[in-house]
């Protein structure tokens, strides 16, 4: 374990790190599929369309598919969700920016 924590300091003073590239967009997600971005993530309680889903991947959203992911995102509220997916395309990018823009509290972190 302790390796591991000298590997990564060591990585972090010699920046040797690389910020992850944003995977492909993938096709549709399934209803209940949770979907991510930078440190949110969203889950998909409602059903979504072919038109939705390029606007998310557009905004860099991608599906939750690791199996072993250790990361913490800030879960968006559902909602802040709810009100994204029922939006027409017009006000669709304004609640969106909302949700990127909101500062979660550390209960939201999951």
């Amino acid at each position: 374990m302790q390796t591991s924590k000298f590997k990564d300091l060591l990585r972090t003073l010699f920046r040797i790190r690389q910020p992850r590239a944003l995977p492909p967009a993938g096709p549709k997600p399934a209803f209940g599929t949770s979907i991510v971005r930078d440190n949110l993530k969203m889950q998909l309680f409602l059903a979504i369309d072919y038109e939705q889903w390029d606007f998310l991947t557009a905004q860099g959203w991608r599906a939750l598919d690791y199996k072993n992911n250790r990361r913490r995102y800030y879960r968006v509220p559902r909602k802040a969700v709810e009100r994204l997916l029922r939006a027409d395309a017009e006000q669709r990018h304004e609640i969106h920016q909302r949700i990127l823009d909101t500062r979660y509290p550390a209960r939201y972190l999951h």
